[in-house]
């Protein structure tokens, strides 16, 4: 049986470019220092922010390469971990529960993605059956 595509492979590139300059900007932007008493977030509001910037790097990548997910999940936590220990390099500290947090947003993503891809195939089956009734 034919089992239409979930993405196209224009929505796919889109998808990988978009993981890809995300994660460009994560990478500056968690780089870049952060004067003493400048850009503080209220105590852990930060992890929640790790976790999301995390998620929203991870979410497009898994959409577009779902068969890749555990190379992109290893990947993006093993990132996740390199950013936290270079950062005592850029003036920034690294912290375990960023890590932590990072690493969630990345596992969170994976069955957001696989919703994601479930609903779109299924609306996708369910127009083609329409077409074909039609």
């Amino acid at each position: 049986m034919f089992k239409p595509p979930v993405i196209s492979e224009r929505q796919r590139r889109i998808a990988l470019v978009i993981s890809v300059i995300l994660l460009v900007v994560v990478t500056v932007v968690l780089l870049m220092p952060v004067p003493e008493n400048e850009g503080r977030f209220p105590e852990h509001v930060d992890k929640l922010v790790h976790f999301g910037v995390f998620f929203v790097v991870a979410f497009p990548a898994y959409v577009a390469r779902m068969s890749f997910w555990p190379v992109i999940l290893v990947g993006l936590v093993a990132y996740g971990g390199a950013v936290e220990l270079i950062q005592p390099h850029f003036g920034r500290s690294a912290e375990f529960a960023d890590f932590i947090a990072n690493s969630l947003g990345v596992v969170a993503a994976l069955p957001c993605a696989i919703w994601f891809r479930y609903q779109k195939r299924s609306k996708t089956r369910q127009m083609a059956q329409n077409k074909r009734s039609d």
